[in-house]
């Protein structure tokens, strides 16, 4: 069958663009044409549909009066704004989507990020029964405090209608128990848990002697220790978490200068906090730089390395001796994963999702607890548990058995629940 996979854009390094290229392949593994279709033109998108996506024209300017204030419209004036858009938007799917059997929409009837586009895909749905429409639902808009604060009863009951709406040739995704839950109870319908999953029997980006090659470029010695926060730099990824935990590492390693690490080399003193995502929040970043100056923690953003080609987002998690993964709120947990495949130990605060899907499968980490409180507009956790956590990154990382048991443990861990095989089952279950 003929599928197309559908966002609001595609090829980028955004989960839900990780995800779909990970279904892609799972579908045609299956035997399917499987494209990405999106409304943005990037490689790695196969299909553009024009004006879906955040390049609209008008994407900004409906939704700062529909989540913001009310300027450019009145209240019906905006409603009707919306309204024609999503008459247009309509004829775009009826070209861009004409040749395929099976759509899976991802977020565009979850998020509400654009109204006019998941208006015109429901009536869209509406015209082609004969057409399966799988939505798969990353985020909701009540779980985004910018959606909650809609400017009008009108946009609310639009929110509601249509993200997620119900129909007979609609079946619907989501990425979590308590999503699960939550959409029981608001829609009444019943979901399908789709866990993220990862490729592990693909080890192309684990290439040996890789970490020496970057280390070099960017003139690390090989006997230094690495961290790295592979996420996007935005506020609830909480890595200043990931900086308070170095500082605290910092003043207990010292005394372990010139002793072995995990990986035969001798301990040079140097460590250093690296960034390999893209930076949503320049604000947020230069908060996070500043506190690392102010407690000594040495940092290295090597996202436009990624950017201009230089390296791929996946050769940076060899670079690294381990992985922060910080974030208190997450949807699932594409860096986790990573993590694990690329066969690193992680450090994490236990989100909540972590806590409900992800933790009875028995993966090995260093915990950073699950209660935090906000000081002085930063993430905090209790000091003990920096102190401990530090203690236990010291004991793997300058232990090769310890550090070596672990990953491999993981991996295994990650291939028996994660995996494609995992995708795989649950796809041919939906197709039924």
């Amino acid at each position: 069958m003929n599928m197309a996979l559908l966002h609001y854009r595609g090829g980028l390094m955004d989960g839900v663009s990780l995800e779909m290229d990970k279904w892609k392949k799972v579908l045609e593994k299956l035997g399917h044409n499987a494209d990405i279709v999106a409304g943005n033109k990037k490689e790695g998108v196969d299909n553009y549909i024009e004006d879906i996506g955040f390049e609209n024209k008008l994407y900004r300017i409906i939704n700062k009066n529909a989540f913001e204030k009310l300027e450019d419209f009145t209240e019906d004036e905006l409603v009707k704004a919306i309204e024609l858009e999503s008459d247009k938007l309509l004829k775009n799917f009826e070209k861009g989507l004409e040749k395929y059997d099976v759509i899976f929409p991802n977020n565009i009837w979850s998020l509400g990020a654009f109204l006019p586009t998941a208006i015109a895909l429901k009536r869209y749905a509406d015209l082609h029964p004969e057409k399966l429409f799988i939505a798969h639902h990353h985020d909701f808009w009540w779980e985004r405090e910018y959606f909650l604060n809609s400017t009008s009863k009108k946009i609310e009951k639009l929110l509601e209608y249509y993200c997620p709406p119900v129909g007979k040739n609609i079946k619907h995704m989501v990425i979590n128990s308590i999503a699960k839950e939550e959409l029981k109870k608001r829609k009444n319908v019943e979901a399908t848990v789709v866990p993220n999953v990862m490729d592990f029997e693909e080890k192309s980006f684990i290439i040996e002697g890789l970490n020496k090659k970057i280390r070099e470029y960017y003139d690390i010695p090989k006997n230094s220790i690495i961290f790295l926060q592979a996420t996007r730099v935005t506020r609830r990824k909480a890595i200043e978490l990931a900086i308070d935990l170095i500082e605290v590492f910092n003043k207990k390693v010292k005394d372990k200068k010139g002793e072995i690490l995990y990986n035969g080399e001798r301990f040079n003193g140097e460590i250093l906090l690296a960034f390999s995502g893209m930076c949503e929040d320049d604000v947020y970043f230069d908060e996070l730089k500043k506190k690392a100056k102010e407690l000594n923690v040495k940092i290295l953003d090597m996202y436009n390395a990624v950017e201009k080609g230089i390296w791929s987002f996946w050769d940076l998690y060899n670079i690294s001796d381990i992985i922060t993964y910080p974030s208190i709120l997450e949807g699932w947990g594409n860096q986790l994963l990573e993590a694990i495949v690329a066969k690193k130990p992680v450090v994490l605060f236990e989100y909540e999702i972590f806590l409900s899907d992800i933790k009875n499968s028995g993966l090995e980490y260093i915990n950073l607890g699950n209660e935090y409180e906000m000081i002085d507009g930063f993430v905090t956790v209790n000091r003990e548990i920096l102190e401990k956590a530090a203690d236990e990154l010291i004991e793997i990382l300058f232990n090769k058995e310890k550090y070596y048991g672990i990953i491999e443990r993981n991996f295994e861990v990650g291939k028996k629940y994660f995996s494609f095989n995992t995708l795989e089952n649950i796809i041919r279950n939906l197709l039924k």
